[in-house]
């Protein structure tokens, strides 16, 4: 089990924009719980920015702007059917989180 902290997290099946959450992974990297930060726990990663979570591999097309990005993640996720389906987690690295944009040594790196 692997326990990662963040600044924000989007839950692309639901919408839901968490603040400061904790996120729980099996050994394969499947978000197994989602709940709040509400104190330092032990063994926990903190990774700086924000994590998608996400029932299907998520990818930055060439330099598209977050703006683009978000919206074709919206779209695609719009096709999938309701039920839900295993998720992972997904961080952005070097994300401006201030301006919602990426930056130039922006990454996205699956958990």
């Amino acid at each position: 089990m692997r326990r990662v902290a963040t600044h924000r997290v989007y839950q692309v099946n639901t919408g839901d924009w968490l603040s400061f959450p904790v996120l729980e992974l099996d050994e394969a990297g499947n978000v197994v719980r989602i709940y709040p930060l509400a104190e330092e726990i032990s063994h926990t990663e903190w990774l700086p920015g924000m994590i998608f979570v996400s029932p299907f591999f998520i990818e930055r097309k060439g330099s598209e702007p977050f703006s683009v990005f978000f919206h074709r993640l919206n779209q695609e996720v719009a096709c999938l059917p309701v039920s839900s389906l295993s998720c992972r987690a997904y961080w952005l690295t070097s994300f401006n989180l201030s301006a919602l944009e990426f930056t130039s040594e922006s990454r996205i790196i699956a958990l």
